[in-house]
């Protein structure tokens, strides 16, 4: 198997698992005052320093969560609650579906909305959000650090400083930024969400980073955990598997992803394909992601095609796995349904080698090259 979907999720790594295997040995619970507790408690402190230490916060600041689709909902609720009937979010079209499927709600408990549009590269303009920051003077603004379809990377650090400017709390749902991004190019955010799962660490665990002095409701209650920010015993064995993923990522140099994989693929598929187009392709993205339209060809059956040759990738988002609608990211940059259905991702990682690129490469310039032939479908010049 070659798994080209990092973006998705990543494999466990060793970090988490040693991490993880010192947890299955402290089964008591951390909000407890005696000695299997305060194990327990040490572990999670110690565990919460070394994600701190990843992305250059206060240990404090960090509220552990069941992943970054659970941060994304105490950032955005947690305000929106907080203020109360007349609250105002500025986001983009291209967000998350964590964040995007929440607005409905935020309208119906009385909140209003509203949203900076992108160009047909993915890109926001800081123009446009100085002019509705100022208009409609937003309480939160939450815009992501990397688009998880397409890779196209918001101009974060000059996002925080136009918030920071106009008095707006800013949120940046991290999550694929991290271990991918120098942290301090989205660290100035007032709100920044993060997920294990991304960085070789166990799924079902996140983080919200609140700086300190912002104010947010809990959206969770049932204990004082988490400094009475998110009730509920703490997942250890998770946590724990993110904090050896984090400390894995910060000491071995096999972690870091050079975009020199993700060109050549990219290289090779233009010099022997016409008609494809990659999305984002003028703007900063991640290093590791390819988003790529195939002209004629529905991603279902280029996915089926490369399966069945043990080949892994995706057509958008994980987390809209089996809709049939369209990506809303790809809609926003200005491509029809048609064409957006015509789009798949390839995400690479630490494992990607260059002769796996290859392989993949080549199994794609074969499998559209037949599938072209057989419906005689015509193509454009890229």
């Amino acid at each position: 198997m070659i798994y080209a979907d990092y973006n998705a999720t990543t494999p466990l790594g060793e970090g988490a698992r040693t991490w993880i295997a010192q947890a299955f040995e402290l089964w008591g619970n951390p909000s407890s005052s005696h000695r299997q507790g305060r194990k327990a408690m040490e572990l999670l402190n110690k565990s919460r320093e070394a994600i701190a230490e990843l992305v250059g916060v206060t240990p404090t600041d960090i509220v552990f969560t069941s992943g970054g689709s659970e941060a994304n909902h105490l950032a955005l609720m947690g305000k929106a609650l907080e203020v109360g009937k007349g609250f105002r979010i500025l986001t983009s079209q291209v967000e998350h579906s964590s964040v995007k499927d929440l607005l409905p709600l935020i309208q119906k408990l009385g909140g209003e909305v509203d949203y900076i549009s992108v160009n047909g590269q993915g890109q926001l303009s800081l123009s446009e959000l100085e002019a509705k920051l100022k208009l409609f003077n937003p309480h939160l603004v939450s815009l992501m650090t990397a688009n998880n379809e397409t890779g196209v990377v918001f101009p974060i650090p000059d996002i925080a400083e136009l918030c920071q400017k106009n008095s707006a709390l800013f949120h940046t749902d991290a999550v694929q930024g991290l271990g991918k991004l120098d942290s301090a190019f989205y660290r100035s955010a007032h709100l920044v969400s993060i997920s294990a799962h991304k960085i070789y660490g166990p799924k079902g665990v996140g983080a919200l980073i609140i700086k300190k002095g912002t104010s947010l409701v809990a959206t969770h209650y049932g204990g004082a955990q988490e400094i009475k920010r998110r009730g509920g015993t703490e997942n250890i064995l998770g946590i724990a598997g993110f904090a050896g993923a984090a400390q894995e990522l910060m000491t071995s140099d096999s972690q870091t992803i050079s975009p020199f994989i993700r060109d050549y693929f990219e290289s090779t598929l233009q010099k022997n394909l016409e008609g494809i187009w990659v999305q984002g392709l003028k703007e900063p993205r991640i290093p590791n992601t390819s988003n790529i339209r195939f002209q004629g060809i529905p991603s279902e059956v280029l996915l089926g095609a490369l399966d069945l040759e043990g080949i892994a990738i995706s057509a958008g988002s994980a987390c809209s796995s089996g809709s049939i609608s369209p990506s809303h990211v790809l809609l926003n940059m200005g491509l029809n349904e048609n064409e957006a259905k015509e789009c798949v991702r390839f995400s690479w990682g630490k494992t990607s080698t260059l002769q796996a690129v290859e392989e993949v490469a080549q199994k794609v310039i074969a499998h559209v090259s037949r599938i072209r032939a057989r419906n005689s479908t015509k193509v454009i010049s890229n």
